[in-house]
């Protein structure tokens, strides 16, 4: 806002607050400029929050921790499985109908680090 609205509107609302006397036609386009005005910082307010609203959520979403998953304990872990060890803790499936896990195997074992890390994460708490 111009240095000669802001004198303006400032103009407005002192004559509005100091004199009782009615508003009348004349006055319309200086109401209307107060109204702009308004809107205008309504809308600046608006664009801010959500601005914020926005840098918030894509902080608190990279904030989360990295996590180094043991492949080579789930791996372990899967060989026992699929042996058929029961003390394993873990049942497999077969998935996509095939009857073989092996092609996809790293994303199994993955899968299973991930849980392992989950099941250690909620031991600590």
């Amino acid at each position: 806002m111009t240095d000669k609205k802001k004198d303006a509107i400032d103009n407005f609302i002192d004559f509005i607050i100091s004199d009782d006397t009615p508003l009348g036609p004349e006055d319309q386009a200086n109401v209307q400029m107060v109204r702009n005005a308004i809107g205008q910082a309504e809308l600046k307010l608006a664009k801010s929050r959500l601005e914020r609203a926005r840098a918030g959520a894509f902080a608190s979403n990279m904030s989360g921790s990295v996590r180094n998953l043991d492949l080579a304990g789930a791996r372990i872990l899967y060989e026992r499985a699929k042996a058929g060890d029961a003390t394993a803790g873990i049942t497999l499936a077969a998935r996509f109908g095939d009857g073989s896990m092996d092609g996809d195997l790293d994303a199994i074992l993955e899968d299973l680090a991930e849980l392992d890390d989950e099941d250690e994460n909620s031991d600590e708490s």
